[in-house]
């Protein structure tokens, strides 16, 4: 072969390879993945900062986010109990006291959701944190007489489980 074909040979090569990756980068699959839930950046931000990501599946990834949601709740848990040690409001104790019990059903709740993630029993996955997701909410509705103080907590645990039903939704497909 003369030195102009292997020239030409090595370039066309080198542009096929360029333009059909031979593997999918994890950051393409999280991009991809996140790019189907409602809170896009919470939901990256969520997926990269966990090393397990790198190389994950979907599968992976939902476990990861259905992990986080469950760390979540644990913190509002202790957010909570501090909140009721020096809270003197009678209401706003009561409405604690309320989201406390929410939190611990919604730690029970994620906490099943695991098991059936990884027995990809998804509509299992779907029931467990969508209930989970409620006892949120049903931790901010409890503030009937003003401003919840957990309102960014709720907020922010709402949007973690609506991206693990977003992820496992995925899985289902």
């Amino acid at each position: 072969m003369n030195p102009i074909s292997i020239f030409c040979f090595v370039t066309l090569l080198s542009f096929c390879f360029h333009q059909i990756p031979l593997v999918e980068s994890s950051d393409d699959l999280i991009t991809q993945t996140c790019s189907k839930t409602l809170y896009k950046d919470l939901c990256e931000k969520t997926l990269r900062a966990d090393p397990g990501s790198k190389g994950a599946k979907v599968e992976g990834l939902a476990k990861i986010a259905l992990k986080a949601a469950a760390s979540n709740a644990k913190t509002i848990q202790s957010q909570i109990a501090s909140l009721l040690k020096t809270t003197s409001d009678k209401q706003v104790k009561e409405a604690l006291e309320d989201c406390s019990d929410n939190y611990d059903g919604a730690s029970e709740q994620l906490s099943d959701s695991l098991g059936a993630l990884e027995a990809k029993r998804y509509a299992d996955v779907n029931v467990w944190v969508t209930a989970a997701m409620t006892d949120g909410d049903s931790c901010e509705e409890g503030f009937e007489s003003g401003t919840s103080p957990l309102t960014q907590a709720n907020t922010n645990f709402g949007h973690l489980t609506s991206n693990v039903l977003a992820i496992t939704n995925q899985l289902k497909a």
